[in-house]
């Protein structure tokens, strides 16, 4: 069996703030870099022999710096692991785009990421394209008895996970920050759901989600 752990990064300066990071970074919050050490040393505990790949961003690279301090390893960057482009409203609080760009939010809430190639972002259908066959590659390159992290975001680890498990968008719930979703694979391709949004390794409050969250 082959096993794939998703990680989300650890709160970030923009996640505290309530703004859209996308593709865009200001590291980690205070609280974040805790979390980033916690999640490390529990998955250094339990896989001290797995391969971890890591989304270039820095709130990733920050997150992943624990584990792979307490492996001895070396970084692997994976650009395809970045969170989704939101083009012109990365940066911006929620409140802000719904004020400047009122239509364009509303079909974004209602319907998706459509709206989103209108601001320079990544449509749905781009997105998937660029993050589905990253997951499955760190599926069928993970050997076999073997484990893979991928240290990542919200919104890769959710669509992923729904693309690759075949699941109707919101089948599952939130990603949250420093959680850990564990997927499974006998044969290399197919995949199964071992975890969702893992948080045990935190405690209560560092799990709980007291500021205002912001799109991963």
């Amino acid at each position: 069996m082959r096993r794939l752990l998703l990680v989300r990064h650890g709160e970030s300066v923009w996640n505290a703030a309530g703004r859209i990071q996308g593709q865009q970074c200001a590291g980690l919050s205070e609280r974040g870099l805790v979390q980033a050490s916690l999640v490390g040393a529990a998955l250094a505990e339990a896989h001290p022999q797995a391969r971890v790949v890591v989304s270039d961003l820095l709130r990733c690279q920050q997150t992943a710096h624990p584990l792979l301090d307490a492996l001895a390893a070396e970084p692997v960057s994976d650009p395809g692991l970045r969170e989704r482009s939101f083009g012109d409203w990365e940066g911006l609080t929620r409140a802000e785009v719904e004020r400047r760009d009122p239509d364009r939010w509303t079909r974004w809430c209602a319907a998706g990421g459509e709206a989103l190639g209108e601001v320079g972002g990544e449509t749905d259908a781009v997105f998937l394209a660029r993050i589905e066959p990253v997951l499955r590659r760190l599926l069928a390159t993970t050997a076999e008895g073997g484990v893979t992290v991928a240290v990542s975001h919200g919104g890769t680890i959710w669509h992923g996970t729904h693309a690759l498990l075949g699941l109707a968008p919101g089948t599952l719930g939130t990603v949250h920050n420093a959680s850990v979703t564990e997927l499974l694979s006998w044969d290399g391709e197919r995949a199964a759901l071992g975890r969702w949004n893992e948080i045990a390794h935190l405690p209560l409050d560092l799990r709980l989600e007291w500021r205002p969250s912001a799109v991963a």
